[in-house]
């Protein structure tokens, strides 16, 4: 008899006390239409757990010391009266061992540069701070603004 796990990818970002939650503001900070685009993906991705996820969607990075990619697909997006090509990219790793079947962002980034050096630059250095207990993970919230409290109902002055 053949036993089927049922699973799904878990999504995490990193967190430190210095940065706060980086990856996690900067989504936050996307305009709603770019946000729902990376949602789709993460969501495409969360359910690929039989085979590797797709070439078109992501990039192992080999040579980048342990981190790879996660590649939104070019956006069109009409910028200060310009129609202009908009390339995400989310830098991560998968685990944190003790997760299983998740994935860290550990940066994210609007790309302008075929080769970003410096974002990648930033990933390593925080999956660095991860694997010396500086900096941890948290779950990662796409279903709206983490840093934003709203009240059930209003206050009434005293």
């Amino acid at each position: 008899m053949v036993t089927f796990e049922t699973w799904r990818w878990e999504f995490y970002a990193f967190v430190s006390e210095a940065e706060g939650c980086p990856v996690q503001s900067w989504f936050d900070g996307l305009p709603q239409e770019d946000r729902e685009e990376i949602v789709d993906l993460l969501d495409r991705v969360r359910n690929t757990t039989n085979r590797p996820w797709p070439e078109r969607i992501y990039d192992p990075l080999k040579g980048e010391g342990g981190i790879s990619e996660i590649k939104v697909e070019n956006l069109t997006r009409l910028r200060e009266a310009k129609v202009e090509e908009i390339t995400y990219r989310i830098y991560g790793f998968f685990g944190p061992r003790h997760l299983e079947h998740s994935y860290t962002f550990l940066h994210g980034t609007e790309k302008s540069a075929k080769n970003d050096r410096l974002g990648k630059a930033i990933a390593k250095g925080r999956l660095e701070e991860i694997a010396r207990s500086i900096a941890g993970v948290q779950k990662f919230n796409h279903k709206g603004r983490s840093g934003t409290k709203v009240e059930e109902k209003p206050r009434r002055p005293n």
